[in-house]
């Protein structure tokens, strides 16, 4: 599978870094995988998959966005300071957060329909706040190529969370397991990162200047205005199919569907991620030059299309059995989801890690746009399925459906954008 990379170029070295990490930290948690569906129950993944669809819904919010314009600045100053801007929205949204949650309890559980999630929800704030630091921190590693470093921090969040999770058992029953493995390897990973950006970076943080800090906020002000919305309703359409299941048709069908999504997650972010990341950052430069990168475009997506059918095809036309096998009976039916899920799964592999094409010409309204009509159609597939069918397989069914052909649709736009078809002009 690496040999469709050209390990020689610097292209190609970057994406395998990437990929080399992201492949161990992906590795581990399939690894315990038949022990924790045999420790934790369906209803367990599903209050933890909630928990994780709520704190990754809010984390959109907490940084402005601004992390995404990190590497965009032509001097490491700027981008410094769009680092530290990030940090203190990080904080002051998520204190806002915990407020709204001690005042609003109840009435939150009652909007997700899910009073099993009510004792964690005073978590997430913490899980907001290590999520917006580790997200900005990951960006400017990215910006100065660290990525070997971005290699080693996902080994340690997956080793560290991934022994929590098998640990915790022993002591309590019930999602406390899952849920202090997710944090303790967002902190301890964050912490490795802080603690290397201290050694190699303090002193670009030391000419940080509270007036140059309000200049590049107004600057990068794109970034909040458009970008939360299109964010949040993309984090939204991802998230929301697990929370609408779980709110039609309880916690267990949830954890049924969390378990498939976690496990074609794994292959996904080991390949889609490592090259897009990369994509990001040579495709900028060679548009900033050209104006077009169709040609580091073609080779990315057809390398994502190889990786992507390799992986998914199993999982289309065995998806019950390999579940059951692997999991235990219990869990065939998460493998008939994920046989369903994989197609759905293939267009967002090949497409999502090449979305900032879009952004690389200034279309973030265009964008913005593209991510509501997604989320619509998410509502309106599980809309229809409960109400129409009582179905969750026909809900799932026409969600993978609708977000299939958005998907091909994104591909189009981004593919027109790589050529140099279409460019704004950016007051970055």
């Amino acid at each position: 599978m690496l040999s469709i990379f050209k390990v020689k170029s610097e292209f190609g070295r970057n994406v395998l870094t990437l990929m080399t990490g992201t492949f161990i930290a992906q590795c581990i948690p399939l690894a315990i995988s038949p022990i924790i569906t045999r420790i934790y129950t369906p209803e367990d993944f599903g209050v933890f998959a909630v928990y994780i669809s709520l704190f990754s819904v809010l984390s959109v919010l907490v940084t402005g966005r601004y992390e995404l314009a990190i590497m965009l600045p032509k001097n490491n100053n700027e981008a410094m300071h769009l680092v530290v801007l990030s940090v203190i929205l990080t904080f002051m949204i998520s204190a806002i957060l915990l407020g709204g949650i001690l005042v609003f309890h109840q009435e939150i559980i009652v909007v997700l329909g899910s009073p099993e999630i009510g004792p964690w929800l005073y978590w997430v704030p913490f899980s907001t706040l290590l999520m917006g630091g580790a997200q900005t921190i990951t960006y400017w590693n990215f910006r100065q190529k660290n990525y070997k470093r971005i290699s080693q921090k996902n080994v340690i969040q997956s080793a560290t969370g991934s022994s929590f999770q098998l640990s915790t058992p022993y002591f309590t029953n019930g999602p406390l397991g899952l849920l202090t493995g997710n944090i303790a390897g967002q902190f301890i990973s964050t912490s490795f990162l802080i603690k290397h950006i201290l050694k190699d970076d303090l002193y670009l943080f030391n000419k940080f200047k509270k007036i140059k800090c309000l200049a590049v906020a107004k600057k990068y002000i794109k970034f909040p205005k458009f970008m939360i919305i299109g964010q949040l309703a993309n984090i939204l359409s991802s998230q929301l199919p697990l929370l609408l299941i779980n709110a039609f048709f309880g916690p267990a069908i949830a954890g049924l569907y969390a378990l498939s999504e976690r496990t074609l997650a794994a292959p996904m972010t080991i390949i889609a991620s490592a090259i897009g990341n990369v994509f990001r950052q040579e495709a900028l430069e060679v548009f900033n030059k050209k104006g077009n990168c169709i040609e580091i475009y073609m080779k990315t997506l057809l390398k994502l299309l190889v990786a992507s059918i390799f992986l998914m095809a199993p999982i289309f036309f065995f998806g019950p059995w390999l579940f059951s096998i692997v999991f235990g009976e219990q869990w065939r039916a998460s493998g008939e989801i994920a046989s369903i899920v994989s197609v759905l799964v293939l267009f967002q592999t090949v497409s999502s890690p090449l979305s900032q094409t879009v952004i690389f010409a200034g279309l973030q309204r265009i964008d913005m746009i593209w991510q509501i009509i997604r989320l619509l159609s998410s509502i309106g597939a599980f809309y229809i399925g409960y109400i129409y069918f009582s179905s969750y397989i026909m809900a799932i069914t026409l969600h993978v459906i609708s977000f299939s052909i958005l998907y091909v649709f994104h591909s189009m736009m981004q593919y027109y954008v790589a050529k140099g078809k279409y460019r704004t002009v950016n007051k970055f």
